[in-house]
C-alpha cells in the first residue's frame, strides 16, 4: 500500500455492513417495489460499492482521486486528511444522485441539472461529469451530458440496465439517509435503514452504533453483553468518532461523561475489528518524611 487514499478506501470497503439473508423492510417501501425486488437491487448495489472501493485501492489515479504518498506525508498532514475525505467521493456521488432525483416507474432517476449542480456544490463535489462517466464502468449510465459535462436547463437520466432495482434501492437508501441525517449509514449500506419509514430511525443509539461494523457475530454478541453489563453497573456513556471507526466511552460518573473525561472503558471498532480498552487506576502509597504521615495518590 503506497498512497493514503488506498488505506482509507480499504477501510471504506471493510465498513460495508454485512447483511443477513432476511431483514425487515418497512411497508412504505413496498409501495415503490416488492420486497424481493428491493433485496435484489440492494444486493447488487452492495457489489457495486465493493468493486468501486477495490478499484480505488488498485488504481486511485484512474479513479480521479489524489495520490499522496504515505512515506512523504505523515498521518496528521493535510494531504492525509484530504485523502481520508476523498475516500468518500464515490459514496457522495451515489448519495447525491439518489436523493436529488425523481424515481421513474422504469427504474430510472431523472435529475434536473441545476439541482444536481447545487447539491454537488454543497457536498464539495467538483467535475461531476467526469465522475458520472466513471460510473459507466459499473453499468450505471448518465444520459444528458454534453461532451461529458452537465449543461444548464437539462435533465440527467441515471439508469442501470442490468437490474433496474439497483436504482430503486439507491433512491430509497439515499432519500432515507438524507431525511434522517445518516450519511455514514448510506456509505456503509446499512440494511437497517429499511426497517422504519422515510423519516424515522430506530437503531444506532446503543452499542449497535459500533458493533454493526463488526464482521463476526460472536464479536457483536460480546459487545452487546459488555454494554448491557456496564449499564447494569450504573455506567453512562457517549459516542466518539475516530478516523479508524466509532467508539463508545463508559463513565462511572455522569459528570465525567458531561466533561468527556476519565472514561473507564472504551468499546471500539478499530478498522471494523473489536477492541475493548479500560483505564487502570494505580494507587501509590509513600511516606512524607517531614511528618512521617503516609499519603495516598
Amino acid at each position: 500500500m503506497r498512497y493514503w487514499i488506498e488505506r482509507w478506501s480499504q477501510l471504506r470497503k471493510k465498513e460495508l455492513i454485512s447483511y443477513p439473508n432476511e431483514f425487515p423492510i418497512h411497508d412504505v417501501y413496498k409501495t415503490v417495489c416488492t420486497q424481493e425486488e428491493l433485496k435484489s437491487g440492494f444486493k447488487e448495489l452492495h457489489e457495486i460499492f465493493t468493486h468501486c472501493y477495490e478499484d480505488i485501492m488498485n488504481e486511485p489515479a484512474d479513479m480521479l482521486l489524489p495520490t499522496y504518498d504515505m512515506n512523504e506525508y505523515e498521518y496528521f498532514s493535510k494531504e492525509a486528511r484530504t485523502s481520508r475525505e476523498e475516500s468518500y467521493k464515490y459514496a457522495k456521488i451515489f448519495y447525491v444522485l439518489g436523493y436529488s432525483g425523481e424515481l421513474k416507474p422504469s427504474g430510472e432517476l431523472c435529475i434536473q441539472s441545476e439541482k444536481l449542480k447545487e447539491q454537488c456544490k454543497a457536498l464539495k463535489i467538483t467535475n461531476i461529469g467526469a465522475f458520472l462517466n466513471k460510473l459507466g464502468n459499473y453499468g450505471i449510465t448518465a444520459e444528458g451530458l454534453v461532451n461529458g459535462k452537465i449543461k444548464n436547463n437539462t435533465d440527467i437520466t441515471v439508469s442501470y440496465s442490468d437490474n433496474k432495482n439497483v436504482i430503486t434501492a439507491l433512491y430509497i437508501l439515499a432519500v432515507k439517509s438524507n431525511n434522517t441525517d445518516r450519511f455514514n449509514d448510506f456509505c456503509r449500506l446499512n440494511y437497517k435503514l429499511f426497517e422504519s419509514d422515510w423519516s424515522t430511525v430506530e437503531y444506532g443509539s446503543g452499542v449497535d452504533a459500533v458493533s454493526d461494523l463488526f464482521h463476526s457475530e460472536q464479536d457483536r454478541e460480546t459487545a452487546q453483553l459488555i454494554h448491557e453489563e456496564l449499564l447494569k453497573r450504573g455506567y453512562s456513556y457517549n459516542f466518539q468518532g475516530w478516523n479508524e471507526g466509532p467508539q463508545i466511552r463508559y463513565y462511572k460518573k455522569e459528570s465525567d461523561r458531561n466533561r468527556n473525561t476519565n472514561a473507564d472503558f472504551w468499546l471500539t471498532s478499530m478498522d471494523t475489528e473489536f477492541r475493548f480498552y479500560f483505564r487502570i487506576k494505580i494507587w501509590i502509597r509513600f511516606l512524607n518524611t517531614s511528618n512521617n504521615v503516609p499519603k495516598v495518590l
